[in-house]
């Protein structure tokens, strides 16, 4: 889950892990996440350098706007993340953002 998190395996590679532990539908109208498993305690600790490396990621052509989405969406949904401290807002906004935007043609 941390390694998902640095955007250092895809979201399918965690769900192939995880097996039937967790069940996602990131559909265009409704995000669902259903887990089956124990949380990490603490949770996994999320920071604007996560957000950064994302971005970075995606600008560098590296992920899709649907990965770069479906990223943020896994985070915001998955009780395993967290981000307290005083960044926590400007965290959450930002996740948000992301996980709203309209999913594009990624083979265009």
């Amino acid at each position: 889950m941390a390694r998902f998190a640095r955007l250092d395996i895809p979201l399918q590679e965690v769900l192939v892990r995880l097996g039937d532990m967790l069940e996602i539908d990131f559909g265009p109208v409704e995000r669902r996440l259903t887990s089956y498993f124990l949380f990490p305690v603490p949770a996994i600790s999320i920071g604007m350098q996560h957000i950064s490396n994302a971005l970075d990621k995606h600008w560098r052509g590296e992920i899709t706007d649907n990965e770069l989405r479906d990223w943020a969406t896994m985070l915001l949904l998955n009780e395993a993340y967290d981000w307290p401290g005083p960044d926590e807002e400007q965290i959450a906004g930002m996740l948000n953002e992301l996980s709203m935007r309209k999913a594009s043609d990624d083979a265009l």
